[in-house]
């Protein structure tokens, strides 16, 4: 499947190259993707979540996006969009593709793996059931907790792969990863308020 242009991987592979030279705007990236799924907007969106990315708020960006597509999903929105004060953050072009490189191989592996099934866990009523999901978790990716970024984002990573690959099954990992994302970022936000106390 990875050598396939229609493949997830592929669609990464290529992106930085289909966007505007210099710093590309969130909406220049839903502009690229055109009609490929809304799987993949959800992927791409949340691969800058998860990685490191030096020199932009990462969190805070593309959680605020997922937060807004997901909450498009809830309500049953044909076809997703960026309110514009989200839609004109830029991100460097040179930031997206080192991310993306990082990313592809560990996508392209996941991609063998994924197949039809499970049908009814990407039903449309089951999309509004994910999108909420996708709210919190983006929420969670968003908020300034420590080290609270990896596993939602790894949960709608999860989820976004399920939705465009139609397998069920990865929409069941992702929904256990977005239970063990919302203990833990629990946990540590409580953690972290417990440490401001005391040094308080």
């Amino acid at each position: 499947m990875s050598g396939d242009n229609s493949s997830l991987a592929s669609a990464l592979r290529v992106l930085p190259d289909r966007l505007p030279a210099g710093r590309p705007t969130l909406n220049d990236i839903l502009s690229a993707l055109g009609d490929r799924g809304l799987g993949l907007v959800l992927l791409i969106f949340s691969i800058p979540a998860i990685i490191p990315t030096p020199g932009i708020p990462a969190g805070m960006i593309f959680g605020s996006a997922l937060a807004l597509l997901g909450g498009q999903m809830v309500v049953g929105a044909k076809r997703v969009r960026l309110p514009s004060f989200i839609a004109q953050r830029r991100i460097g072009q040179e930031v997206l593709r080192q991310v993306f490189q990082r990313a592809t191989p560990l996508i392209d592996k996941l991609e063998r793996r994924l197949s039809i099934r499970l049908a009814g866990l990407v039903s449309p009523l089951a999309m509004r059931v994910i999108g909420g999901v996708i709210v919190v978790m983006a929420l969670l990716i968003a908020l300034p907790i420590p080290f609270g970024n990896t596993l939602p984002g790894l949960a709608i990573l999860a989820l976004s792969l399920g939705l465009a690959r139609q397998d069920g099954i990865a929409v069941l990992v992702g929904m256990s990863l977005a239970v063990l994302a919302s203990g833990v970022s629990v946990a540590l936000l409580h953690g972290s308020l417990r440490l401001f106390d005391m040094i308080h």
